[in-house]
């Protein structure tokens, strides 16, 4: 039979080991490609998937949805989630508690071992278009001026 799982088959059998298949656009060009660099470390988000409030839990999802929206990279940590004990410690012991909590709370943004702050913080940054300075990042696109579209009238004087 000359089924097209028979052809995979035999396609991956006439290269010997350690060959690696070039894409079709690639074989037939002489240019080889720049090695890609390491994969960008994610933001990470610690966040608590039983909170009870509603505010910790709209907080933790605009976080992700701005994030989502600008292609950023995030790892997701669940500090309500078994297992996750020193995880939930290494985001108590390096974000900022705040004056009468207890526990730092949920959600908390680090970039790697750096700390970048909270919601407020984080919120605060992306409404002055300083998100990518907060976390760390390089700026994908140039800062926003502010437009001057009514000029200071002059004061007459008398």
């Amino acid at each position: 039979m000359g089924s097209r799982l028979d052809l995979q088959t035999q396609a991956t059998l006439i290269m010997t080991e350690g060959e690696t298949p070039l894409p079709p656009s690639s074989a037939s060009s002489e240019e080889t490609p720049a090695p890609p660099g390491p994969p960008p470390t994610p933001i990470t988000i610690f966040i608590s998937g039983s909170s009870g409030s509603k505010v910790i839990s709209n907080n933790q999802n605009r976080i992700k949805m701005i994030l989502t929206s600008l292609g950023i990279l995030m790892e997701l940590v669940d500090i309500s989630a078994p297992g996750t004990e020193k995880k939930r410690d290494f985001m108590r012991e390096k974000a900022e508690k705040k004056e009468n909590q207890r526990n730092v709370l949920p959600p908390q943004v680090f970039n790697g071992d750096n700390y970048c702050g909270d919601y407020e913080a984080f919120d605060i940054a992306n409404e002055d278009d300083e998100l990518e300075e907060f976390l760390g990042l390089p700026r994908k696109t140039p800062k926003k001026k502010p437009s001057n579209d009514t000029e200071p009238a002059e004061v007459a004087t008398t």
